[in-house]
């Protein structure tokens, strides 16, 4: 079971997590995000580490508070997220407004692996693999 302190963007929990791409990788600011289907990286972000749009697996398109918002899918090698490192994971790649400072969202695509749990009083999450994912 792995514990991980998160912090609060504009009252919405955010944690780091380690996004590996083709020659590097990056640490960054991820929202938690129960509402989101797919985990969601900023574009400029997947363009640091090494990729484009010529490596999408698809298109992907969501509706948001804004309005519809599109982008592409991708496969990246590996992912760090509460104390656990998962490979070849499909996220999308979305241009995301600026003004929050965050590198992306963590969608139920990757937290359905996990069983967790929230304690605001301490401002940690812990999490442990669910026993029917593959990690």
């Amino acid at each position: 079971m792995a514990s991980v302190v998160y912090e609060l963007v504009k009252g919405v929990p955010y944690i780091k997590a380690e996004v590996f791409g083709i020659c590097k990788s990056l640490t960054g600011r991820f929202i938690i995000d129960t509402g989101a289907a797919m985990t969601i990286v900023r574009t400029a972000r997947i363009d640091a580490l090494g990729f484009s749009a010529r490596d999408a697996t698809g298109l992907f398109s969501t509706d948001s508070v804004v309005g519809r918002e599109e982008g592409y899918r991708l496969v990246i090698p590996r992912l760090d997220i509460f104390c656990e490192s998962l490979s070849n994971i499909e996220v999308a790649a979305m241009d995301l407004p600026s003004k929050y400072q965050i590198d992306g969202l963590i969608g139920m695509n990757l937290l359905g692996l996990f069983n967790f749990c929230f304690f605001p009083g301490r401002g940690i999450i812990r999490a442990t693999p669910r026993k029917s994912a593959k990690l």
